[in-house]
């Protein structure tokens, strides 16, 4: 979602429901104008948290430089959310009652992403440090731009509602969006708009294309021998890795289009010369539902239909 989209979107949910208020149409406009007179602060802030390129769980200067913008702004700030040493919301109330508008955006970057900023081919700033591989730096410009620029029409305009920011703490692990769920972040909010890089500034809304994800660690266990001398005595935990990867490669034919999983080798022995005792391999699965996932219950039966020519 772009920055007049999130500014016009926000008008919408907030804005339209007052009735002492300008028509809708206008304050989008206004709205977008409001966006527009913080470019700059939109700039910096990309640009900032482009810098930090901090890792999963480890956003530490980016949640320090946004809560520090949002709190100079008049938002009330509240850290360590569920359990999260970089977790917060910062909320803004106009009033009593209104809606409760959520607008999140995920800051964490992904390993090795490091990049100089400004070129358009593969160069890292630093070689092999984290960085926003992924846009991850973009969202909060973007949505702290546009509460402030709505944040300034409802004060004028005297319309009641709450704007509640929140981060997505290690997306790329999956973790920090569920946590806050389960520890009711959002119980009372009344809409959620969400700021993630995209294709053409395309803006979408009800039910997600996307997929949810599992993630889960696979830990074989062997026995350890010298690769050289007694290889015999040896049980490869490597090769447990290995067999389960291309069994998956094979199954990979027979999942729908809309499934996706991938893996790594996070651990795959000591060294050459020691036959593998411990290997592990790190899988993500995602589909849109967990029915969807669920594997096929056919036959695998030879089908008495001969196969076209």
């Amino acid at each position: 979602m772009n920055l007049k989209s999130s500014a016009t979107v926000l008008a919408a949910l907030l804005l339209g429901t007052a009735a002492q208020a300008a028509p809708l149409p206008v304050l989008k406009k206004q709205a977008i104008a409001g966006v527009e007179a913080r470019a700059k602060l939109a700039q910096q802030m990309n640009d900032k948290i482009f810098s930090f390129g901090e890792l999963a769980f480890h956003e530490v200067e980016t949640s320090a430089y946004i809560t520090k913008i949002l709190e100079e702004n008049g938002f009330t700030i509240r850290r360590g959310v569920a359990g999260l040493p970089t977790g917060w919301t910062a909320t803004w109330t106009n009033g009593q009652g209104g809606p409760v508008v959520a607008i999140g955006t995920d800051i964490d970057g992904i390993p090795k992403a490091s990049q100089t900023p400004g070129i358009p081919w593969r160069q890292p700033q630093v070689e092999g440090a984290p960085g926003h591989g992924e846009g991850h730096n973009s969202g909060n410009a973007v949505n702290v731009v546009a509460a402030l620029a709505v944040k300034e029409l409802m004060i004028r305009d005297g319309i009641r509602g709450t704007l509640m920011l929140w981060p997505g703490v290690a997306e790329e692990l999956l973790a920090g969006k569920a946590y806050m769920v389960r520890d009711g972040v959002f119980k009372d909010v009344d809409a959620v708009i969400f700021t993630h890089v995209g294709d053409n500034l395309a803006t979408a809304w009800g039910p997600t294309t996307g997929t949810g994800l599992v993630s889960v660690e696979y830990t074989f266990q062997g026995a350890s021998a010298h690769s050289a001398g007694r290889p015999w005595m040896g049980r490869s935990a490597l090769d447990g890795v290995s067999l389960m990867n291309i069994g998956w490669e094979f199954r990979r034919e027979h999942i729908r289009p809309e499934q996706r999983s991938h893996y790594v080798v996070t651990d795959g022995g000591d060294q050459p010369n020691v036959v593998p005792q411990v290997a592990k391999v790190w899988y993500y699965f995602r589909n849109r539902t967990s029915k969807a996932s669920r594997p096929s219950t056919r036959s695998a039966t030879a089908s008495p239909t001969a196969p076209p020519p």
